[in-house]
């Protein structure tokens, strides 16, 4: 169930490649939009619009970079990095992606996602719901949890040792810290615990 950073990073590159467009055309658009729709150029005004949706959106990637917490010390970390999927078509993701890589001492890598509107969701509310499908289904090291005020659910595979934490907060927003190792749990635990979940989906819903 893990989101790799590379899917992520082939997403940052499309997105690259496509342009995004900066906070000041924002503005400019939404005006060209109402400009073409009051002359009745409606693919023009589209256009316009999706401009500015892209603009916007990602004033809210930037808002979310800002709620990764700062590495703890005697940690490093990566800078963290967003991608409006939904810009690119990319229908197997959610709309928004913002993640970030941490190191802590352990030489493990722990990856904390946000992700808005992620398919994942509505599979975790399944089984918050009926905990029994998780040994129906292989995932016998799942079970419910709750972290940083939401329900969540935590994974442990036996055959990797890697250790899982999704955080269901919000309607539309899954938060999760994926680490590499076992011992994983508590610096996982010490990131959960200083991110502002509640933030994040203030920002995202």
């Amino acid at each position: 169930m893990k989101a790799t950073g590379t899917a992520l990073a082939i997403l940052i590159a499309f997105a690259l490649g496509a342009g995004l467009a900066s906070a000041d055309q924002v503005t400019d658009a939404i005006g060209q939009a109402n400009a073409a729709y009051g002359s009745g150029d409606y693919k023009d005004a589209s256009t316009h619009l999706q401009t500015a949706l892209v603009g916007v959106n990602q004033m809210l990637i930037d808002l979310l970079i800002d709620q990764f917490p700062d590495p703890p010390a005697g940690w490093t970390a990566e800078e963290a990095e967003g991608i409006d999927a939904s810009m690119i078509g990319a229908g197997l993701f959610a709309t928004l992606v913002v993640s970030r890589e941490y190191y802590p001492p352990n030489d493990s890598v722990i990856e904390v996602t946000v992700a808005a509107n992620s398919p994942m969701l509505s599979t975790l509310r399944m089984f918050m719901s009926n905990p029994m499908l998780a040994s129906m289904t292989g995932q016998s090291g799942m079970t419910t949890t709750s972290a940083c005020g939401f329900d969540a659910v935590e994974n442990f595979d036996d055959d990797s040792e890697t250790y899982e934490l999704h955080v269901l907060a919000g309607k539309a927003t899954l938060i999760s810290f994926q680490g590499e190792t076992a011992s994983d749990v508590d610096h996982i635990g010490t990131l959960a615990g200083s991110m502002n979940c509640q933030a994040v989906v203030g920002i995202v819903e």
